[in-house]
């Protein structure tokens, strides 16, 4: 069956939001006087999906907390509070925090404006709140519209922040006080009653109930698959816990794959936790529900976000929700309509603005630092990047990068990225490819030997292209891919030409990463045992290698990542050629 693609989806969507089938929808929403926003700020939520994008500390995680707040019962308040450290200092009136927004309750009903003030609330019969946020009536010079107060929108909400979504284990392994020792200590003598809870035993906990200690919940078949499906890993089993075991309430999980043994959240990634989770709320969820993600990319990799993203558009579809993203992630906004996109920015007065309506490729030039501030690095894989990652801090420079993945390899990088790559100054001057050294064509271009003709003929440089980086990459010219302006094709063929001289690098000796980390004395000396088992480790088979290696250490090849990432440090202290190599390329990236 052919796969959906995600222009499908979106144009799915759309055509669901003109038919009007999403009901209790938020519209818009409006900031007369909202913490650091400009005062009258408005955003339009005219796609289901929308995403905020811009710097830290811009808003966006702000504007969750209204959106969470909008509805019946709900208040932001629970994530914005005033105290003797960080008071909330209003001066009455025009200064007094509030927010409006309108809905609709369906297809056949007009705009519902809701003003929601931030105001004390005491009284005799009510417990004193200094942080209270009511439905207010309508505010004319606010720019509304309402002529009377009408009820909040009813609508389940769901929030995750996954900066804050931390497992049972991880909130006393890492976050929690005392020495390592203790903490291990604790974790051996409760995990006896954690494997109780999930095999469904008695568990005998010394001062409590068997009913109080905690809840087991096993995911069905459906949501496996898309956890499954997100993640690259084919799920025998998974179960969720929520329980007191550790001292605090905290959630575990207990997973099987087909390629591995029952393993829990202490041998888990934080973003197969935190994927599991998302998957459960959002199934969970009833229709119609309002969804809001703070950061979801965290901890989890390119690929899964690509297909993270897919799972919300067709969730979207399925329920019907309403879903606002947080983001730093260039992969998440990638090609999402522009209606889509709030792009959250910085005034000379240092209040914070929204742009609306624009394009995936201007927020990805204003995202984070990744662009104007940072050079960025992009490679062919995890090897790759933890090589690089682990050079970087050695030269103490890892401040001045960010590298990143695609998992789509160097044929996705050069055909997909490139374009993009070339268009604009900043760009060719921020962005960088290393691709494996088994990628390099040895091609040389010398731009200053062309003559008028060559200059001029779009053929000769586009044969010049494909001999560079081995494949042909497309151009974009008036009228879309493959139209008939030769000279843009010219163009845009000496752009990529210019950005292979300068941009791309490639790994050392025709190598690739894997075998680089094979080539190491730490494995020599701890694994010749398993290099032994080959007549000779190549570029073929040094993946089957650091597999073997992880068999080895792990009993299965579910912790490759974590194989590779323990090799790439040990490799990246020795001294040799390879590492000499690593140290003047990335040098040279730093100096351009």
């Amino acid at each position: 069956m052919k796969q959906t693609s995600i222009e499908d989806k979106i144009s799915t969507i759309s055509r669901m939001k003109e038919r009007g089938v999403f009901n209790n929808y938020i519209e818009y929403m409006v900031f007369p006087y909202y913490k650091n926003l400009v005062p009258g700020t408005k955003i339009d939520f005219a796609f289901p999906l929308t995403v905020l994008v811009g710097k830290n500390g811009s808003g966006k995680s702000s504007t969750l907390h209204a959106l969470y707040g909008a509805p019946y019962w709900h208040s932001c308040s629970e994530f914005w509070f005033s105290t003797e450290t960080d008071p909330i200092v209003e001066t009455g009136g025009n200064g007094r925090n509030r927010f409006f927004y309108g809905y609709t309750e369906n297809r056949n009903s007009g705009i519902k404006e809701v003003m929601k003030t931030r105001m004390k609330r005491g009284s005799k019969t009510k417990e004193d709140d200094p942080d209270y946020w009511e439905t207010s009536k309508p505010i004319k010079r606010d720019g509304m519209i309402a002529s009377k107060r009408n009820d909040p929108v009813k609508r389940d909400v769901i929030y995750i922040d996954f900066r804050a979504e931390v497992s049972a284990f991880d909130k006393i392994f890492h976050f929690s006080k005392g020495n390592l020792n203790e903490k291990k200590a604790l974790l051996r003598s409760r995990s006896k009653y954690l494997n109780r809870l999930f095999n469904g035993e008695a568990m005998r906990f010394p001062g409590q109930p068997d009913d109080k200690v905690g809840t087991v919940i096993e995911l069905s078949e459906d949501n496996r698959k898309i956890i499954g499906n997100i993640l690259g890993k084919e799920y025998v089993n998974i179960k969720i816990a929520e329980h007191s075991l550790f001292k605090n309430i905290g959630t575990s999980i207990y997973v099987k794959t087909k390629t591995s043994s029952l393993y829990s959240e202490a041998n888990a990634g934080s973003g197969e936790v935190a994927v599991i989770q998302l998957v459960k709320k959002i199934e969970d969820a009833s229709e119609y529900s309002l969804i809001l993600l703070d950061e979801p990319e965290v901890s989890i990799h390119p690929g899964a976000q690509e297909k993270l993203k897919m799972y919300l558009l067709d969730a979207i579809i399925r329920k019907k929700l309403q879903i606002v993203i947080s983001t730093h992630s260039p992969i998440l906004i990638k090609d999402m309509p522009n209606e889509a996109i709030k792009l959250y920015i910085t005034n000379e007065r240092g209040k914070f603005e929204v742009k609306g309506d624009i394009n995936y490729q201007e927020a990805f030039f204003d995202l984070e630092e990744s662009v104007d501030e940072k050079k960025v690095i992009f490679c062919e894989d995890f090897a790759a990047k933890k090589l690089i990652d682990n050079i970087l801090i050695r030269i103490e420079k890892e401040q001045f990068f960010d590298v990143e993945y695609n998992p789509g390899g160097e044929k996705t990088l050069i055909t997909k990225y490139l374009p993009s790559f070339t268009v604009h100054e900043l760009f060719r001057e921020k962005i960088f490819m290393i691709l494996d050294g088994d990628m390099k064509t040895g091609y040389t271009f010398e731009e200053e030997k062309l003559t008028v003709v060559q200059q001029k003929d779009s053929t000769y440089l586009n044969n010049c292209v494909k001999s560079a980086y081995g494949t042909e990459v497309e151009v974009y010219v008036d009228g879309g891919a493959g139209g008939s302006r030769d000279d843009q094709k010219c163009d845009a063929y000496l752009r990529y030409l210019r950005y292979y001289n300068k941009n791309v690098y490639y790994l050392p000796d025709g190598l690739i990463p894997e075998l680089i980390l094979l080539e190491s004395s730490y494995v020599e000396k701890e694994f010749s045992h398993v290099l032994k088992k080959y007549d000779s480790v190549d570029n073929f088979n040094a993946k089957k290698v650091i597999c073997d290696i992880s068999k080895e250490d792990y009993g299965n090849e579910d912790h490759i990542n974590d194989v590779i990432a323990r090799l790439a440090y040990k490799w990246s202290i020795e001294d040799g050629p390879k590492q000499i190599y690593f140290i003047k390329m990335l040098n040279e990236i730093f100096e351009k």
